[in-house]
């Protein structure tokens, strides 16, 4: 499988998640040739596999899919991350596949575009093989960024999270504030 196939593409599309005669409403956040995020609330355990209709301009497209991995997101912190899950595409129409390539050569004219209007050249990504960003890049905020690693008080799961502060004691604090009972801070680390 060539490297463009594997490209991850950001794009919000709607889809439906059908499983055990049930059907959940989903977002697919991210897409490549190999696989899919979707954020939904549908608590899929990884190895499942499921059909997915994936709603493209002007035409759904049913995939056969297999859940790889879960992501759940504390309520907490429902408003800065999503949970979903992770599939492996098994089976695709070429209808699919035509989508990816438009999308991901938009991606790569945009990327283009914007280089050379910043003056730049870009061989520099093409070259080099790199994937360019398909979105202009944001601000980044002012001030330092701290890498804030949490874990459950008295279960397994862990997340990490970008917290902008003046001193990792600050992120420290910020993070347990905002994330509240249940959970500690294992490490902070600078961005």
């Amino acid at each position: 499988m060539t490297t463009r196939a594997l490209e991850r593409s950001k794009r919000r599309m709607p889809c439906r998640v059908h499983t055990e005669g049930r059907q959940h409403n989903g977002i697919v956040l991210d897409l490549s040739g190999s696989g899919l995020f979707i954020q939904t609330s549908a608590k899929l355990p990884p190895g499942v596999q499921v059909r997915i209709d994936l709603s493209l301009p002007e035409i759904e497209v049913p995939l056969t899919v297999e859940v790889v991995r879960r992501k759940q997101v504390p309520p907490q912190l429902l408003t800065v991350a999503h949970g979903g899950i992770g599939v492996r595409i098994l089976s695709a129409p070429e209808t699919y596949y035509r989508f990816l390539q438009d999308v991901q050569a938009r991606e790569r004219q945009q990327a283009e575009r914007e280089q050379s209007t910043r003056g730049g050249s870009t061989q520099s990504l093409a070259g080099a093989g790199a994937r360019a960003p398909a979105a202009p890049v944001p601000a980044e905020p002012t001030g330092p960024r701290f890498r804030v690693r949490v874990s459950q008080t008295d279960g397994i799961r862990s997340r990490t999270v970008v917290v902008a502060a003046a001193t990792p004691e600050e992120a420290s604090r910020s993070t347990q504030s905002e994330l509240g009972e249940g959970w500690k801070v294992v490490a902070v680390e600078p961005l």
